[in-house]
């Protein structure tokens, strides 16, 4: 349905397998093996539900991070000449809080 629909607005869509893309940090260049070809070693790791911090203690969203690293595993050099704006140190906010 997916490829259906993005034909129809010209959109090439290309699968891929996800392996490990939540576990390796996509600021530390860590390497992203597919599954079952070598034990990974990761530099970062998530500390909570939603947020990973890097191998330099930044703190990023865990998602953000995941869908980075799938972009790298479908072109691999995409982030050869570096990330602009990305939004460290995100604050939680608890809208229960707020009186």
């Amino acid at each position: 349905m997916l490829r259906y629909k993005a034909q129809l607005r010209g959109i090439k869509v290309i699968i891929t397998e996800e392996s490990y893309t939540s576990q390796s940090s996509c600021l530390d260049g860590d390497d992203l093996p597919k599954y079952g070809e070598q034990k990974p070693k990761f530099s970062g790791k998530r500390v909570t539900r939603g947020l990973y911090k890097t191998r330099e203690n930044k703190l990023l969203n865990a998602d953000v991070n995941g869908s980075l690293n799938i972009i790298k595993k479908v072109i691999p050099d995409v982030f050869d000449q570096g990330i602009k704006g990305l939004p460290f140190n995100p604050v939680v906010v608890d809208p229960l809080a707020f009186d």
